[in-house]
């Protein structure tokens, strides 16, 4: 399924003074505006990418929302706005995305879950921001290929299905596979300086090669990794 018009998000450096990432944001919209207040953040000025995950769990899911139409926010599409776009279609989805916080959701007006449904459909699923001295590059759960550049060809075949392959789309809305299992089957990835991501719950901004996974629990924990890149 590829429901989007961008697959790849191309920033560049010029757009904005400091770039800061943040990690999965799970509804908890007055918790980053406190950490965007304690790190100086610029709204004029700066830019933020978020790992995903925008909604869902926390109690802030519409306001968290409306982030999508600040010139200063950026986001990939995390697994829980995927379950809000196959949710509409998909019994399985919807039943699963229901159990995992996905309820208020499904109370919304059918023409609210709609404007949700056509908004996260068109965020891209990588984000790759040129700076001054290096590139980065934002996924939501998990990057597998060991060279960017053909994880980008991947990823925009779409969420193919071939047996005993999993797709670059699905990875990296889904995967956890380099945070569980990166001592015996994973390296560093070619073409790009850091990766951030999401998805997986760590104690604390985890680095392993150069991705780095930045979801400390928002919605759980009442924390947010937020890092500015330099």
């Amino acid at each position: 399924m590829n429901n989007q018009s961008n697959i790849v998000l191309n920033v560049s450096h010029k757009r904005f003074r400091s770039c800061f990432v943040v990690g999965d944001l799970h509804g908890s919209y007055s918790l980053l505006m406190n950490e965007l207040h304690l790190k100086n953040f610029d709204f004029e000025n700066d830019l933020l990418i978020c790992t995903g995950d925008l909604v869902d769990r926390g109690d802030e899911n519409l306001e968290c929302i409306s982030l999508l139409n600040q010139p200063w926010f950026l986001t990939v599409r995390g697994n829980h706005e995927e379950m809000c776009i196959r949710g509409q279609y998909d019994p399985k989805m919807k039943d699963i995305h229901e159990r995992n916080g996905g309820e208020w959701f499904y109370r919304q007006s059918q023409e609210t879950q709609q404007r949700i449904i056509d908004r996260f459909a068109e965020l891209p699923l990588v984000i790759e921001v040129e700076l001054q001295n290096k590139k980065i590059g934002i996924v939501h759960a998990d990057i597998d290929i060991h060279d960017w550049n053909i994880f980008k060809q991947d990823i925009a075949k779409g969420d193919y299905k071939i047996a005993g392959i999993t797709s670059a789309y699905s990875n990296a809305i889904w995967g956890r596979g380099r945070i569980r299992n990166h001592s015996n089957e994973y390296d560093f990835v070619e073409n790009i300086d850091e990766i951030y991501l999401g998805h997986t719950i760590v104690r604390e901004h985890t680095q392993i090669d150069n991705c780095h996974y930045i979801d400390v629990g928002s919605s759980f924990t009442k924390k947010l990794c937020v890092i500015e890149v330099q």
